[in-house]
């Protein structure tokens, strides 16, 4: 067979064969979000779960997977490294009250309880704000704010948008008498890392009646003063709110403002992040010293001889140090940890990077302006052979049929 026929024959073929000119998925990625095999930086989702420990399509046995995060970008979300997928039977609360997708944003702490099967699919996610209420001093320099007594730090890239808008502010627009909501790590003592800041009200339009929230640990009870401490916040309440709390119980306070005053309406127990057992877990959050071993987010790690260390050992277990931790629920409230990752930021850990995402600014949260966004996938153009037709003489002769062509 001519060569030039034979070459026409090659490319037929191919063009018949399925998926001949079909796009790679990348590296397996997860919803093309480039999530590779290796995972990131030897820490990411590997076929084998996040950090090995077992978080994978399917699950453990047909059990779910637990995670308590941050928002950290969007398609369908992403919660400490892994994306969780929302589908028109996923539920949405905001604060214990019925919300939608739509309620959802960047930097907002969440709960997501998901079901593993092929992806991880999200079943619930549940928006919990840290704190709620007026801003009554703000110090510009260190970038900090205070509301019920409780001290706010925001980073240089923590989102502060204005509700039911796309616009965002400078921290130099958060004023005293501002109405905020807030959502955030609990850094202890009254203290709070904000991921986001949402301004409610300017304090020159605030209603008569604002909300107020506070999310903490039961610090104190004083029942013969009607008094409930939480954080670094001591509040009036109704005693009868009193009886069914204890001390190091976490709880969140509900209420309003009303004549300048804070008015507690409600006192409730937070509900436990780590409940179903057998659930696997991740929580990224500061650690705490509780009275039987170290916590975060109300939950009892318990750490054992093959927990991994990334990023340190168990020398670095100290209150305040951020991490992230993997493992499995074995009693509601008590995690058995994997896996424990020190120095982490909660709005990248794990993160799959985009293309063009901006490189060396990562650990002060800086993104570039497609970061949080779902990229925009342009098909790449296929360079096909340039094939000359073969020249055909007038004259057409038998071609020679070699044995073995």
């Amino acid at each position: 067979m001519p060569k030039a026929l034979r070459w026409w024959v090659l490319v037929l073929g191919l063009v018949a064969l399925p998926g001949a000119w079909a796009l790679p998925d990348p590296a397996g990625g997860i919803g093309g979000s480039g999530a590779t095999p290796d995972g990131i930086g030897g820490t990411g989702i590997h076929p084998g779960g996040i950090g090995g420990t077992g978080i994978q399509p399917g699950g453990i046995g047909g059990t779910g997977i637990t995670a308590l995060g941050v928002i950290q970008r969007f398609g369908s979300i992403y919660v400490n490294g892994q994306e969780y997928v929302l589908s028109p039977q996923t539920r949405y609360s905001v604060d214990g009250a019925a919300g939608t997708a739509k309620d959802l944003h960047l930097g907002d702490r969440v709960t997501v309880q998901a079901a593993a099967d092929g992806r991880a699919i999200a079943q619930e996610v549940r928006v919990e704000h840290a704190v709620i209420g007026r801003v009554t001093e703000v110090d510009a320099a260190k970038r900090q704010f205070t509301i019920l007594g409780e001290t706010i730090q925001a980073g240089k890239m923590t989102p502060i948008t204005v509700r039911d808008s796309d616009q965002s502010l400078p921290f130099a627009a958060l004023k005293a008498g501002n109405v905020v909501s807030v959502s955030g790590l609990d850094r202890g003592n009254g203290h709070w890392l904000a991921t986001a800041i949402c301004r409610l009200y300017p304090a020159d339009a605030a209603p008569a009646r604002v909300p107020l929230l506070l999310r903490g640990q039961v610090d104190a009870l004083y029942p013969g003063q009607d008094t409930l401490e939480v954080g670094a916040t001591k509040l009036k309440v109704n005693g009868a709110l009193l009886h069914a709390l204890q001390v190091g119980q976490s709880v969140v306070v509900k209420g309003e403002y009303a004549n300048g005053q804070a008015h507690v309406e409600s006192v409730s127990p937070t509900a436990l992040a780590a409940q179903d057992v057998g659930n696997r877990v991740s929580l990224v959050g500061y650690l705490d010293r509780g009275m039987d071993g170290w916590t975060t987010h109300g939950v009892s790690l318990v750490e054992g001889p093959h927990t991994l260390y990334e990023n340190g050992d168990a020398a670095d277990m100290q209150a305040g140090s951020m991490v992230a931790i993997s493992g499995e629920v074995k009693a509601p409230g008590v995690v058995v940890v994997e896996s424990i990752t020190f120095s982490v930021n909660p709005m990248d850990f794990d993160l799959p990077i985009l293309p063009q995402m901006a490189q060396g600014a990562r650990g002060d949260w800086e993104r570039s302006e497609n970061e949080g966004e779902r990229p925009e996938v342009n098909s790449p153009e296929i360079e096909r052979p340039d094939v000359e037709r073969p020249e055909v003489e007038p004259q057409v002769e038998r071609p020679e049929i070699l044995d073995g062509d």
